[in-house]
């Protein structure tokens, strides 16, 4: 939990003021896990390791689940409830709670899986993504739910500003939260993906990738390319429409200028601009 100083069970009660809501074994089959689960990935070693402690002494804390129409559906303990499976159980002992409405139910099991330790960082700051942009959380609010500083959810959060390879290199542990944090103040996806570059290929620190991202100045030579990139634009419209074009801007943002000499050509461009 992350040294947390409350239980999961603070977070995520069992039972109810005035009663208590005894576990029952619940049929493996008949229990799916939620299709809004945070986690992506769930390393075989330690699932087995689970199942097989599993097989010895049995699950011992109950899943908690919400009943549907035709089944069970989990709030929390996917990775116990997938550790049974393996272990050749046919059913699982877990706490019904059928007070629990939708959103309330994605809460707790968004906040479940984000009080473990092996989300990495992508799927971590996916979670509380959702738990702000679905469910209307503050930054401050999450934090208290997580048992979190709010700067460090926030921290969090800054990493799905960075393109989709960096957003890979931090999963797959290539580089860490604090280089992808350095990386996403630089503007755009390329000058992301070469600073991710630069990153792995000089082994720099975070302290170092930081210091680079300030002194970072886009070269000459990507300007060149783009300018060139223009002309070859600017000179197949010509070819197209018979007509002198000029290209101001860049590649994501500019001006075409087209010039005649005639009437006649004006009415032969805009003929086929329309057709």
């Amino acid at each position: 939990m992350r040294g947390l100083g409350r239980g999961l069970e603070a977070l995520i009660p069992m039972s109810r003021e005035g009663e208590t809501l005894v576990p029952q074994m619940i049929a493996v089959d008949q229990i799916r896990p939620s299709h809004q689960q945070v986690r992506t990935r769930f390393d075989a070693e330690p699932l087995g390791e689970l199942a097989e402690s599993i097989r010895l002494q049995g699950v011992l804390q109950p899943l908690l689940v919400r009943k549907l129409s035709d089944g069970y559906e989990l709030i929390a303990g996917e990775r116990r409830w997938r550790a049974a499976r393996l272990a050749g159980l046919t059913s699982v002992p877990a706490v019904v709670r059928g007070d629990t409405g939708n959103d309330e139910q994605l809460v707790l099991g968004l906040i479940e899986n984000l009080q473990r330790s092996d989300l990495d960082p992508i799927e971590e700051a996916r979670g509380l993504r959702r738990l702000t942009e679905e469910f209307g959380l503050t930054h401050d609010e999450v934090a208290q739910r997580i048992g979190k500083h709010r700067v460090s959810v926030t921290h969090s959060l800054r990493l799905l500003a960075g393109c989709p390879a960096i957003q890979s290199a931090v999963a797959a542990g290539v580089i860490s939260a604090g280089h992808a944090r350095a990386l996403v103040a630089l503007a755009g996806q390329p000058a992301q993906e070469h600073g991710l570059k630069v990153v792995i290929a000089r082994r720099l620190s975070v302290r170092q990738a930081e210091n680079w991202v300030r002194t970072y100045r886009p070269s000459r030579k990507q300007r060149t390319d783009s300018t060139a990139e223009l002309r070859e634009v600017a000179a197949d419209i010509e070819s197209r429409l018979g007509l002198p074009v000029k290209l101001t801007g860049t590649l994501n943002r500019g001006k075409i200028e087209l010039r005649y000499f005639s009437h006649e050509e004006l009415e032969r461009v805009c003929a086929k601009l329309v057709s």
